[in-house]
């Protein structure tokens, strides 16, 4: 970059110049004294160009001036995230220095957005208001080829500033060079507020029984905002649901692999609202309620279960089922493991289930009201075969793929429905498709298993049949 200096004639004749004397300063000590204000005032890069032709030109060729920015969410978050582009863009390619000064702390994701794609470059990253906290981060991201993982806990308003917090800490002693970013919210931000993030990973916690559960459209809206997500976690507590039914987005994620909901009330719209065409691990914990589930929803489906078998948790079965079998029905996941910890489904969601999943290599459920008819629909079925014959009978096998079986706490299936279907599935199995046979069978705390049942079921099975 070459500048010139404005001469100016010191001659008394010329004292009345309207030139001032600054115009003498060399451009590199211009550049010094922009940048110095620019420290101090949000837009003085701004401002100093308005001055003359060649204070424009210093400023908007010089990386210096730009490499502090300074952000507030006085404004709206859309013109600071504009100011951020353009401080990003000017200020290449030196290091940045980020002061946000934020008087709700729900507003420092949207106000750190634009800085995510350059994380390379954020020397300093300080926050006040209504959070404290200053990091250099150079020598952290300096290691990092991208920051892949974002961490979410929502708060209560009273309980927000109890922790101890930092912005970004290390992912795992095992994994010295990963990051995760934490945020901490008393609300998740709008989508309005968004742009988009290139994070993979995102957990979102709520770490306290709030008064209001977040709305399923901020959940989705969210995750509308980061396309390339591979895996996410929501955990929540067990509270109703205190929105009223309206139509909710179907946010697309193309990459998202693998998918836990814990402790969540918002089962049923997350499930019934992604298109995640190569999911393949999908983990349901601690979903069971015995209270009624709001807003009550009309879809196909909906009606009364037909098989009428007992549940303790009879409308977070329904929606449990309810999500799944929309998901399924959407985009047919290629679902290699289920996981059901204390999450259960209606008799006529396990038959929808079991009849699609058709890649399903790994089942695990605990605590399951499921009865007897669930259980058999494992065995092979055709009314008129016996699956002894030979050659092979022409039989239908539900979840064909499927490898290991885990059934822990089922006190409702009879230990000769567990034994009458492993065992007709696997002499099927083992003789006619070798290549998908069970490799494992767990059965464990399950009341009407006894020890004759698991007599006869390790005679057949052999060493791929556990009690614990």
């Amino acid at each position: 970059m070459e500048f010139s200096t404005i001469p100016v004639d010191a001659s008394p004749s010329h004292s009345h110049s309207l030139i001032p004397p600054v115009g003498n300063l060399p451009a590199e000590l211009l550049i010094e004294m922009f940048a110095f204000c620019a420290a101090e005032d949000p837009l003085a890069p701004l401002t100093l160009g308005t001055v003359c032709r060649f204070w424009k030109k210093v400023v908007d060729e010089s990386p210096r001036v730009w490499q502090v920015v300074i952000l507030d969410d006085k404004r709206y978050i859309s013109a600071s995230q504009s100011q951020a582009k353009l401080w990003i863009n000017r200020s290449a390619p030196l290091q940045l220095d980020v002061k946000l000064h934020v008087e709700d702390a729900n507003n420092i994701l949207p106000l750190l957005a634009p800085f995510l794609p350059v994380l390379h470059r954020w020397r300093r990253l300080t926050i006040s208001g209504a959070r404290e906290e200053s990091i250099r981060l150079s020598d952290t991201f300096s290691r990092l080829d991208t920051l892949n993982d974002l961490s979410i806990s929502v708060y209560d308003d009273e309980d927000a500033t109890d922790a101890c917090r930092s912005t970004f800490v290390q992912y795992s002693p095992l994994w010295p060079n990963r990051m995760v970013m934490n945020i901490w919210l008393t609300k998740l931000p709008h989508a309005e507020s968004m742009i988009p993030l290139q994070f993979t990973s995102l957990s979102i916690t709520e770490q306290s029984p709030l008064t209001t559960q977040p709305d399923p459209t901020a959940v989705l809206g969210l995750l509308k905002s980061c396309p390339q997500l591979e895996s996410f976690t929501l955990s929540g507590w067990m509270e109703a649901e205190n929105y009223r039914y309206h139509p909710l987005p179907v946010v697309s994620l193309p990459r998202l692999h693998t998918l836990h909901l814990r402790r969540t009330t918002l089962t049923r719209a997350i499930l019934s609202h992604i298109d995640a065409p190569v999911l393949s691990k999908l983990y349901l914990a601690n979903l069971n309620i015995s209270h009624r589930i709001s807003p009550e929803y009309l879809e196909p489906g909906d009606s009364e279960d037909e098989a009428h078998d007992y549940s303790q948790s009879p409308w977070s079965d329904q929606a449990t089922g309810m999500g799944l079998r929309n998901l399924i029905a959407r985009c047919n996941p290629p679902l290699k493991a289920l996981e059901m910890d204390y999450s259960d489904m209606r008799t006529k969601d396990f038959i929808y289930v079991f009849d699609h999943l058709t890649e399903l290599e790994d089942f695990l459920i605990v605590a399951s009201d499921m009865s007897n008819t669930v259980i058999r629909l494992l065995k092979p079925y055709d009314e008129a075969a016996d699956p002894c014959l030979s050659p092979a009978p022409s039989l239908t096998v539900r979840l064909p793929h499927l490898r290991n079986l885990e059934l822990y706490n089922c006190h409702r299936i009879s230990g000769d429905a567990i034994v009458e279907t492993l065992m007709q599935r696997v002499k099927y199995t083992d003789r006619f498709a070798p290549e998908d046979t069970m490799e494992e069978v767990i059965i464990a705390d399950c009341e009407q298993f006894n020890y004759q049942h698991q007599d006869m079921l390790s005679k057949e099975m052999g060493l791929r049949f556990k009690m614990d």
